[in-house]
């Protein structure tokens, strides 16, 4: 999973129809579960047509990010009336996306439209810097499994690389499972 970075957040906020999130740092484990959770509520609840993720000031994503964020894309595959797309992507998190074949369902770009860049760059209603702390360890355990998962179900080779990963995972969610 990776060590993760007290700098590392996420700021999000809903401007008109879309929902933009900012990473601030590293994409990682600490991160992808407000960030999975504001997104379910942002399509269960705010009837968001875009959701867009700006990667500008990212350093770098962990599996468990782009898992999740492999499984948020699936996820809206099902949504015909909501696009999703990490915009503003560096080559170096390119390359870790092409890695482990999250660019195959993931929509991307290296820089952002002039929409795209109007919508990151707006001041939101209601902008929220998401919590990442472990209050909740068996949720942080579940969407790490989750995460992993969906990397080897969206690329077969991921299964020799988080085959252990995937075990302990597992482990963790059985033990902290009442």
């Amino acid at each position: 999973m990776g060590s993760g970075n007290s700098q590392d957040n996420l700021t999000a906020a809903h401007i008109d129809t879309a929902a933009v999130i900012r990473v601030e740092g590293r994409g990682s484990f600490k991160t992808s579960p407000p960030m999975k959770k504001f997104i379910h509520q942002t399509i269960d609840t705010h009837s968001a047509e875009h959701i867009l993720i700006d990667m500008s000031d990212c350093t770098g994503m962990d599996s468990t990010f782009m898992g999740v964020v492999a499984g948020i894309a699936c996820y809206i595959k099902s949504k015909p009336d909501v696009t999703f797309k990490l915009i503003n992507l560096s080559e170096k998190n390119k390359k870790l996306l092409v890695t482990l074949g999250v660019d195959r369902v993931v929509d991307y770009s290296l820089s952002a439209t002039c929409k795209e860049t109007q919508l990151a760059t707006q001041p939101g209603e209601e902008i929220e810097i998401m919590d990442s702390s472990f209050s909740d360890k068996l949720e942080a355990a579940k969407t790490s499994l989750e995460a992993h998962a969906t990397l080897i179900n969206i690329n077969s080779d991921n299964y020799a690389k988080f085959k252990a990963v995937v075990e302990l995972l597992q482990d963790d969610v059985d033990a902290l499972n009442p």
